[in-house]
């Protein structure tokens, strides 16, 4: 089996972009969303959990009806349903509006990120896999390098609706390369109920997917109200704001990069343990680092470099413990991502009522930590799965 071409790939990637820039916008211009539809800050947080919440359900879901479906057609309507839904969340002009749009957009997130990452698998060598894999998240970096701060600058010169309509325009594009990119009559193996009972009896593969939930509440309860917190804290707002996610981005996109070199040297659970240590660590200073401005930065830059990385190793490790069934291994991982994310998202505009902003990044210090001990219990399971054939 050749390697993939790097045009390809870099097609791939784009997708990946713009469905984290997609997913990620909100939480850049929930001030912005509040003030312009008059509603309350945690009512706008609303919006990142329905979403996540929405995504959850349908990853396995749509992975099981379109397991017999082409990956073009599949990879290539799910960016398209990407470019329409952020066109109508920039049309809409109520709070009910945008939140359909948003669970419309949701749709992209739960097929076309599990599913690139399944078709991938299918189309490279075993020994590429894992790096190639870790390549493919390098667009949700990316997305927060360049993505969410451009949305950011957008809406502060022109509008948070103009950003949302920049996003759909652009993923219509991409979603005309990946027709072009992704060669006709790929299907992975069809999906079933059997399957999924493999999947959910296999204790490996609970511990890791449990980790990966519990890694996105923790680091949701905090990233989703990041421009409340910084604005409330420093006052920070628009091109600071920008330059901020820029900061954390740039972090974001080095911890991604680096996560695909290590992976070669110590393993993907060398790196997954890494990632989830830094950003607890991270989590727990940051409200003492939050009295100097430029701390802030420096702290947000870290977070990213650890949290970054997680979801392209947890991607290979799900893959490495059962690769034939990695179309739901990887649709479960990315269904407990959105969900951690919209349980984060949630419990944090709970703790918004009843905990100063500064000592937020503190809501989701605990579920980092129990992340990473699930992550530990998952490769023992995995190691004993392996020993008993």
């Amino acid at each position: 089996m050749p390697a993939m071409p790097t045009s390809r790939l870099i097609v791939l990637i784009a997708g990946n972009f713009f469905v984290a820039t997609s997913f990620l916008s909100v939480g850049g211009l929930l001030t912005d969303i509040s003030v312009s539809l008059a509603i309350p800050i945690e009512q706008a947080g609303m919006l990142i959990a329905a979403f996540g919440i929405s995504a959850a359900i349908c990853a396995p879901t749509l992975a099981t009806l379109g397991s017999r479906i082409d990956r073009r057609v599949l990879l290539t309507g799910s960016m398209a349903i990407c470019a329409l839904a952020n066109i109508l969340a920039g049309l809409s002009r109520d709070y009910d509006q945008l939140m359909l749009a948003r669970v419309l957009a949701a749709v992209t997130s739960a097929v076309y990120t599990p599913q690139v990452a399944a078709t991938v698998s299918m189309l490279v060598p075993e020994g590429e896999r894992a790096p190639t894999l870790a390549k493919l998240m390098i667009g949700w970096a990316v997305g927060s390098v360049l993505g969410n701060p451009l949305s950011v600058l957008i809406a502060s010169i022109f509008d948070w609706r103009a950003s949302f309509t920049f996003i759909g325009v652009a993923s219509g594009v991409v979603a005309l390369l990946v027709w072009r990119s992704v060669p006709a009559n790929v299907h992975v193996p069809p999906l079933n109920w059997q399957r999924w009972f493999q999947v959910l009896r296999s204790p490996a593969l609970r511990w890791l997917t449990a980790a990966t939930a519990l890694t996105n509440v923790g680091g949701s309860a905090m990233i989703s109200y990041i421009a409340p917190i910084v604005k409330a804290v420093q006052g920070i707002t628009g091109p600071a704001l920008a330059a901020l996610l820029l900061t954390s981005g740039i972090g974001g996109l080095l911890g991604n990069l680096l996560s695909v070199r290590l992976i070669r040297r110590i393993g993907a659970t060398g790196v997954a343990y890494k990632c989830n240590g830094i950003s607890a660590v991270v989590l727990l200073l940051w409200p003492f680092l939050a009295t100097w401005t430029a701390a802030i930065y420096v702290a947000q830059f870290l977070w990213s470099l650890g949290n970054a990385g997680f979801p392209a190793v947890q991607q290979a490790r799900l893959v490495a413990v059962a690769p034939l069934l990695a179309a739901a291994t990887i649709a479960l991982n990315s269904s407990m991502t959105y969900l951690g994310g919209a349980v984060g998202a949630t419990i944090g505009a709970s703790a918004w009522t009843v905990v100063a902003p500064r000592f937020m990044p503190w809501v989701g210090f605990a579920f980092v930590v129990a992340a990473l001990g699930c992550s530990m219990l998952g490769e023992r399971a995995a190691a004993r799965e392996k020993e008993s054939g």
